[in-house]
């Protein structure tokens, strides 16, 4: 049997640029909060013992830890409800369970979640739980957290393509950038603005004539930078085409990895390993 995970990318950015730091953890400038995020956000994994689901009750288990890297078993609570012999109706316990990989490398900063429907009906709502449940620690440091699914760009750009000369509107998402290694696609001058500005998530907006459409250059550098940084997890692109009611979002396909069934059955540190080698 194959086990198929989802794959998230979270970023972690300081709530106010411009604020003096030299009362919060000993941290004096923004630079430095910025180089001990990840420690911060470890730290707040390490104190975190419950997460919380606004429709059901979650039970959680960090099955492994080591250096950068956090192995979760989360369960939701689905009793099944059935009829007995005796006429009556009963409640029987059952609670699903998904494996979850973080890895909080500064340079990496990646979250798997096991796509199983009868535990969670959408694997980015354990994401969320997990940020949420960090949120007040990284507050009190003066750090949020932000996530976007990571998808494939080739996907995109089969879908400009196909409906060339029939796309209205293209929208771009995209959170304020903080992670070099996916960060160089972007455009020079949206990074430095969106950081000047103190932002932290943008909404850039393409729309034609309504008699017309977007003229798509898959070679205009800072397209295809905006294209590339969004599919590493940076942001969400959505895009209106004529004639279809329906607008095609990227934060719907969702990227994926999978594994077999039997090589994530063992001991923990085999199966942390295994995912560790997928997420890479």
């Amino acid at each position: 049997m194959t086990i198929v995970f989802e794959l998230f990318r979270y970023q972690l950015l300081p709530v106010d640029r411009q604020l003096q730091l030299d009362f919060i953890n000993d941290i004096q400038t923004i630079d430095e909060l910025i180089e001990r995020k990840n420690d911060i956000f470890a730290q707040a994994l390490r104190e975190v013992h419950q997460f919380n689901h606004p429709r059901t009750d979650v039970i959680a288990k960090l099955l492994y830890t080591e250096q950068d890297f956090f192995l979760y078993r989360i369960a939701a609570n689905r009793s099944i409800h059935r009829e007995t012999k005796e006429f009556s109706d009963e409640y029987i316990d059952n609670w699903p369970s998904v494996l979850v990989a973080v890895w909080n490398h500064p340079e990496i900063q990646l979250i798997a979640v096991q796509r199983r429907s009868t535990a969670f009906q959408h694997a980015k709502s354990v994401v969320q739980m997990i940020l949420e449940a960090v949120a007040p620690k990284l507050g009190s440091a003066h750090l949020s957290s932000h996530f976007e699914p990571l998808f494939e760009v080739e996907g995109f750009w089969t879908l400009v393509h196909k409906f060339e000369g029939r796309i209205q509107s293209i929208d771009f998402e995209f959170i304020t950038p903080n992670m070099a290694n996916i960060s160089r696609s972007l455009s020079q001058d949206l990074r430095q603005f969106a950081k000047e500005m103190n932002s932290v998530n943008n909404n850039l907006r393409l729309a034609a004539d309504p008699e017309s459409a977007i003229h798509v250059d898959e070679s205009n550098p800072t397209l295809a930078g905006l294209v590339e940084y969004s599919s590493e997890g940076g942001g969400n692109i959505t895009m209106k085409i004529s004639g279809l009611r329906k607008k095609y979002q990227t934060s719907k396909n969702t990227k994926t990895v999978s594994v077999d069934e039997l090589d994530i059955s063992g001991p923990v540190a085999e199966v942390a390993a295994a995912l560790k080698q997928l997420m890479a």
